[in-house]
């Protein structure tokens, strides 16, 4: 929105006066969580409309060069009550769930989030809880996920009575939201579905039933060990990774899709991917399925740099409010970790710590940062 700080946004949007000297806990009596959630969305958003308005005026070849593409992912972040008592006020999102990060489950909570990765920088638009299983209200995962879609939908609609008409996108999610409900929703709000299928389903392929890691099994494997023979025979520079797409009909979900089999970067382990689309290209397929990477990345700067977990939480509020600042703070670390790397090629693809510690201990190299900086403003 153009202001530099939390304080001048809260004046823009009418919930403070100008003359109002706030902390953050009165800013939290203040706000009720949906007025809170919709502050920050309004912020991301603006960011994102801005750089999609710009991207509406170009031709068509430039959506691929930049690769948008929405992302869907969720992530549990482990943490701490000030006081046990305060677990009420919001039982239905705080429990224990398992935890990729620590291998077991923690206390915490399971946080959805749809973003939107352009050319390697993600914009995070929307969050919701999933909650606890035991929950009376408890939703599965893909129904909060169809519910993101549609604030999604709601999102394209207000850009195109802006003037700003969106092609076609793709949607990249992993196995967990692999769900024909959630392509379908998909499909009503203009996004093409990718995802990752079980090896275990079932699917039809030139009128065979075949579980697909049979299918990679029997047919896969030999084909690729034929292509590994016939390319020792051509130069370095003209050999090719191998992969195969296949029409299918996936049993399970009731849904003709494409298939794509390959391994990834000389991986023991085929990966599958597929999309509901019949007419997309294998290299269209991978690339914009790769583009998951980056929530992910997202998600490790939360916790892993920025240290979200560590901090104690007073109830879901709290939370809620930490995770949109925590969030808004590492979309501009991305940011300043590219137009680092841009500036200063000794950086190379150097994460956010790396560069920070390098910063630090080298005064030569912070010089020519600076110097870039002063070049820039």
């Amino acid at each position: 929105m153009g202001l530099p700080t939390l304080h001048s946004l809260l004046v823009k949007c009418e919930i403070v006066s100008n003359s109002a000297q706030i902390s953050y806990q009165k800013l939290l009596s203040n706000l009720s969580v949906n007025m809170l959630r919709k502050l920050f969305e309004e912020v991301f958003m603006s960011q994102l409309s801005q750089v999609l308005g710009e991207m509406s005026h170009k031709d068509s070849s430039s959506w691929s060069k930049k690769l948008v593409t929405v992302v869907l992912d969720d992530s549990v972040f482990r943490s701490w009550l000030s006081s046990q008592g305060c677990a009420n006020d919001f039982e239905d999102c705080y429990g224990k769930f398992f935890s990729g990060q620590f291998g077991t489950c923690v206390y915490g909570f399971r946080v959805l989030s749809l973003g939107v990765s352009i050319d390697g920088l993600l914009y995070p638009l929307f969050f919701d809880f999933i909650k606890k299983n035991s929950s009376e209200s408890y939703q599965k995962p893909v129904k909060v996920a169809q519910k993101l879609i549609r604030r999604w939908g709601d999102y394209r609609k207000r850009l195109a009575k802006e003037g700003c008409l969106l092609p076609k996108l793709h949607l990249s999610c992993d196995s967990g939201y692999s769900d024909s409900g959630l392509a379908e929703s998909c499909a009503q709000n203009g996004l093409c579905y990718i995802s990752v299928p079980k090896k275990s389903h079932d699917v039809e392929i030139e009128g065979k039933k075949v579980k697909l890691s049979e299918w990679i099994e029997n047919t896969f494997i030999p084909a690729e060990k034929a292509h590994l023979v016939q390319q020792k025979l051509l130069p370095d520079d003209q050999k090719t990774a191998f992969t195969m797409r296949v029409s299918a009909y996936y049993c399970s979900k009731k849904q003709a899709v494409t298939l794509l089999f390959f391994r990834l970067n000389g991986s023991k382990k085929v990966s599958v991917i597929y999309s509901i689309s019949k007419h997309i290209f294998a290299k269209t397929l991978r690339r914009h399925w790769f583009q998951r990477t980056y929530i992910e990345q997202f998600f490790k700067m939360l916790k892993h740099v920025l240290q979200i977990q560590e901090a104690r939480t007073k109830d879901k509020k709290g939370f809620e409010f930490k995770l949109y600042r925590f969030a808004y703070v590492a979309w501009h670390a991305q940011k300043l970790v590219r137009w680092i790397r841009k500036k200063m090629k000794h950086f190379g693809r150097k994460g956010f710590i790396t560069i920070q510690r390098t910063l630090a201990s080298d005064p030569d190299i912070l010089y020519l940062l600076q110097k870039q900086i002063m070049i820039k403003y």
